[in-house]
């Protein structure tokens, strides 16, 4: 089975779309099924691997990178319009 997607560390919760995945597609990585995308989701951008809660960091490369503004499901998109830059990361 092809994958679609990837992730970079096991600790990430989020996998990276390496082609354009549709909502409901599998999301496959490394040859394994792991769930369906909630929605469209471009290539290069985050999909949830599991729910993540408003306030939770975003994990990528084993690293929190963005925190969450609002629940995200396990299959949905991760970007902008649910995300915002880790507190600390802004410039005062």
């Amino acid at each position: 089975m092809k994958s679609n997607a990837l992730r970079i560390s096991d600790a990430d919760n989020v996998v990276i779309a390496t082609r354009p995945i549709s909502m409901g597609e599998q999301v496959i990585v490394k040859g394994q099924r792991l769930f369906a995308a909630a929605q469209d989701t471009e290539a290069g951008h985050k999909i949830a691997a599991a729910p993540i809660h408003a306030g939770e960091s975003v994990i990528r490369y084993g690293e929190p990178i963005v925190q969450v503004t609002k629940a995200i499901a396990r299959g949905e998109w991760v970007h902008v319009h649910n995300t915002r830059p880790a507190p600390g990361d802004l410039k005062q």
